[in-house]
């Protein structure tokens, strides 16, 4: 079922890309830098707090047919060194006028050390007042360990979003993952948003450079229960 869903999106991907038109993208890299993260590294003590920087490569862009989001973490700290993708196509099935502005399929790929999800679902735009973008996506998640014989694929709902004020910028993400196939993982929910200022102007750069925070409440990190995190890192990042 994964590698036929992965097919699927790879085909696609390729049978738009000689027709596409790339209507804008953004390239950016940012470093992350926080004392409080919740990992499962120590199960005696899940409220240990750890230490870890993180530089992050993404990018985003809009297509005549769609959508496209993807970026690469590497952590490393305090005895936990890893790297963490996710690549997301969207495909628009049906444009209107009104909140909802589009009807999206949506897909996406995640990895890291030793793990590989696919996640497929239906997602709108939506037109919020004020707001620079605002997305609702339901995914049905295709998690790895069912591979192994363990059953948790589950549910995940997720609410992207971005809002400008002059050079202040604050965007981020909400994940709501829930009904595992497996009893023993927890319902899940990630809110992370980002709040930065863009120093270019002041700077005389051409392009954005951001400084700011970022602050992830993570409940049941990893649908493991008692691991929660509520983190605030500090945050640079320049779009190139």
């Amino acid at each position: 079922m994964k590698k036929t869903l992965l097919a699927l999106a790879g085909a696609s991907l390729l049978s738009v890309s000689a027709q596409a038109e790339q209507f804008w993208a953004d390239n950016s890299v940012s470093v992350l830098y926080g004392s409080t993260y919740a990992e499962p590294i120590d199960f005696t003590d899940l409220d240990k707090d750890y230490s870890y920087s993180t530089m992050t490569l993404e990018h985003v862009s809009g297509h005549s047919w769609g959508g496209l989001f993807y970026f690469m973490d590497s952590h490393t700290g305090d005895g936990f060194n890893d790297t963490y993708f996710e690549f997301s196509p969207k495909f628009t099935l049906a444009k209107m006028d009104g909140m909802v502005s589009a009807v999206n399929a949506e897909f996406t790929y995640e990895g890291g050390n030793g793990f590989d999800n696919y996640l497929a679902g239906v997602g709108v735009d939506l037109k919020v007042p004020g707001m620079d973008f605002a997305s609702v996506i339901f995914y049905r998640a295709l998690n790895d360990k069912a591979e192994r014989g363990e059953d948790n694929d589950d549910n995940q709902i997720t609410l992207v979003y971005g809002y400008t004020n002059g050079n202040v910028v604050v965007d981020g993400f909400l994940d709501y993952a829930f009904g595992s196939d497996d009893d023993s993982v927890e319902d899940s929910m990630n809110f992370t948003p980002q709040i930065t200022y863009n120093l270019a102007p002041q700077l005389g750069f051409k392009n954005k450079f951001k400084v700011g925070v970022e602050y992830s409440y993570w409940t049941s990190k990893y649908g493991i229960d008692g691991l929660d995190q509520n983190a605030i890192s500090l945050l640079l990042k320049a779009h190139l």
